[in-house]
């Protein structure tokens, strides 16, 4: 049940909330710029209250020694000790305001980097829900691979090439079930997929693979040599946990809405030194319901090819029941192996 935000307000300033209602009232703050200036008005006005309180006890309880009369002087003394909200100047009252405003928009109660890492613990729980999502993706720039000159050739080098990314669609549910479909070089349709139980590829030509390992086939899969992947956003959301520096970063006025007019934000993650994987990623999320908007990848490794590319949210639309089955993907009389 959400908590009226003005007693929320009112018991983080007398210092009894609890953790829950501490994280309800932060979402509050954040969720809209006028909310953070409501907080804003309500910490000064508490101060200036608390302040008079302050000068007003000192008056009433403490002359230095019992005989000493609370003269003119003594009493400015005390109030030069405890500076109420009333002497503040306006052009002073407004600075702090504007300044307190911006700090609770971008992070009540939290550092920057802490206040990142909240938010992205919130978009992997949010896209760990069974809500189906269909992502395209793009790509935008293609880095050639450093020359290699005389060191020994790899196993992923050696490794016949991959399907291209451009135009691939990338359907998900849940952390483990995808399917990704693209074409290969020739123009063939490509499928890979899991169902959360079984990974299985779909060529344009040749039988069926189907294995029990759910990251058999994750060879062939965007990001799967940095568990970074695309078709597990999940794993790759956890990994940035772990290898990344991550902070809240803005967006330019053309993005700050979604279609749906929910207000847009953005984190960047920055690959840390050794570490493998993109050198960095970028998520556009909806602040309110921490739905992924669009996720840019620079330099995902790629077989040995270096990608920049973006995926999209197309639609949540729901889809069949069975759809990440392979089966969902050929014709019944196609030939279907397994592999260990």
């Amino acid at each position: 049940m959400m908590h009226n935000p003005r007693e929320l307000i009112d018991g983080y300033l007398d210092d009894f909330l609890t953790a829950e209602q501490q994280v309800e009232l932060s979402d509050w703050i954040r969720s809209d710029p006028s909310h953070a200036k409501a907080f804003a008005h309500a910490s000064l006005l508490h101060d200036r209250m608390r302040n008079a309180l302050a000068v007003r006890a000192e008056l009433l309880d403490g002359p230095k020694t019992l005989d000493e009369p609370k003269t003119e002087s003594s009493i400015r003394a005390i109030e030069r000790r405890f500076p109420s909200m009333s002497v503040w100047s306006t052009a002073a009252s407004v600075a702090v305001l504007c300044l307190g405003t911006g700090a609770l928009w971008f992070g009540f109660g939290q550092s920057t980097a802490s206040a990142a890492m909240r938010e992205l613990n919130r978009i992997i729980v949010n896209n760990v829900a069974s809500q189906d999502r269909t992502y395209a993706i793009v790509v935008e720039e293609v880095h050639a691979p450093a020359p290699r000159g005389n060191r020994p050739p790899t196993k992923e080098s050696l490794r016949p090439p991959k399907a291209p990314l451009e135009g691939a669609v990338l359907h998900v549910r849940d952390s483990n079930r995808f399917v990704l479909m693209r074409k290969t070089i020739g123009g063939l349709p490509f499928i890979t997929g899991s169902n959360g139980q079984q990974s299985w590829a779909i060529n344009g030509k040749g039988p069926v693979k189907i294995s029990e390992d759910v990251h058999h086939f994750d060879r062939d899969l965007p990001g799967h040599e940095t568990s970074i992947p695309l078709a597990n956003l999940h794993e790759g959301l956890e990994q940035l946990r772990q290898a990344y520096h991550v902070q809240l970063s803005s967006l330019g006025p053309e993005e700050y809405e979604s279609q749906g007019g929910e207000m847009v934000r953005m984190l960047v993650a920055v690959k840390k030194p050794k570490e493998r994987g993109p050198q960095r990623v970028e998520i556009a999320y909806e602040s309110k319901s921490g739905r992924i908007m669009h996720m840019r990848f620079v330099q995902m490794p790629y077989g040995p090819d270096r990608l920049d590319l973006r995926l999209s949210l197309l639609n949540e639309n729901e889809l069949p029941a069975d759809y990440f089955e392979h089966t969902s993907h050929h014709s019944p009389d196609r030939k279907v192996e397994t592999e260990n």
